[in-house]
């Protein structure tokens, strides 16, 4: 099964991610009206995500998942674009007179460098996320296989949630200790970045995607009302953050993956606006956005510095289109020729 509604959703998602990251100082991201909505939370939603369309992607028969196929499928799919982020930030680095490591590059090679406090954010930041991934992808024809096809729905759906209970209680004790939590120290990256802390994201999105396979084709119908008061709902929680809940790690996993049961089973004008080609396309080419980022802002800082300082917010927007066009270039020319081509 696949749900195109929710393709748009992943540029949507990266697209907040970029804002975050470069562009909160850039009008209209500065209003006090929509501001606060570009918070630190879209790595949270495609964790979410993943393992949601992971068990819809892999739901066709009750046949168990053949790991080596699975495999390597993952690895089509998301390494040759990782591959080219890490090529082009560390082109840059070199440019930029940064030391490079072996230590860092083969980690991150690797694609283990989250697994190490030292390492998350070396060369290309943004890769740490499919470190974490990879903890996911390594899983889950085991808890699909082992668990999902051999156990009913509520035992599912208790363990699940006394894990991310029990992995939100965890994150929210850590974060409420300051010193654990001081930038750049060793125990900020494995609070925030270590894989563990995120499984809870993915297995929620394995029980939400296992509530759609339960209930697609009774309650299929038109949510669009349903919808816009879910999204206005996470808008009310960014905008009266709850203290010591930690975002970043899982705590609006709930949230998150009600939404996207709910964009799943609506059929009303969101879903047609979403199933659009030109909406369908962006949200193909949204890992592209996200893994690319860092590396050609870096790129095009280096080769547009006056109109960084003297234009800003030309700046952001011109950067930002080129992001878009590198993606989809890289998505029709690279990533798709190169998955097929690695999965034969």
């Amino acid at each position: 099964m696949r749900i195109e509604q929710l393709t748009f959703t992943r540029f949507l998602a990266a697209l907040f991610i970029v804002v975050f990251h470069y562009g909160l100082d850039i009008p209209p991201f500065t209003h006090p009206s929509i501001s606060f909505l570009f918070s630190n939370i879209g790595i949270s939603y495609f964790f979410v995500l993943s393992g949601f369309v992971m068990v819809i992607a892999y739901s066709k028969s009750d046949k168990e998942i053949a790991p080596y196929q699975y495999y390597r499928n993952r690895f089509a799919r998301v390494y040759p674009v990782y591959l080219f982020a890490l090529l082009l930030s560390m082109l840059m680095m070199w440019i930029c007179y940064f030391p490079l490591t072996w230590d860092g590059v083969t980690m991150n090679l690797l694609m283990l460098q989250a697994w190490f406090p030292q390492y998350p954010m070396l060369i290309n930041r943004a890769g740490w996320t499919l470190s974490v991934e990879v903890l996911f992808y390594l899983s889950f024809p085991f808890l699909y296989n082992k668990v999902y096809l051999k156990f009913r729905l509520i035992p599912i759906a208790f363990g699940i949630l006394l894990f991310w209970l029990l992995s939100q209680l965890l994150s929210s004790y850590l974060i409420s200790i300051p010193s654990l939590i001081k930038e750049d120290s060793t125990s900020h990256h494995l609070i925030y970045y270590f894989p563990f802390m995120h499984f809870n994201q993915f297995l929620i999105g394995n029980l939400f995607g296992i509530l759609l396979l339960h209930s697609y084709e009774r309650f299929r119908k038109k949510w669009d009302i349903l919808v816009i008061v879910l999204l206005a709902g996470m808008a009310a929680l960014l905008k009266f953050s709850i203290p010591y809940a930690n975002y970043h790690n899982g705590f609006l996993a709930l949230f998150f993956a009600f939404i996207i049961l709910i964009i799943s089973l609506n059929t009303g004008y969101i879903t047609k606006i979403s199933n659009s080609k030109i909406g369908i396309f962006l949200g193909e080419i949204s890992f592209g956005m996200y893994i690319l980022q860092i590396p050609i802002h870096d790129a095009f800082y280096k080769s547009t510095k006056p109109l960084y300082y003297d234009h800003p917010n030309w700046f952001f927007y011109l950067y930002l289109i080129t992001l878009i066009f590198i993606s989809a270039i890289s998505y029709n020319y690279a990533e798709t020729p190169l998955r097929k081509l690695l999965k034969k």
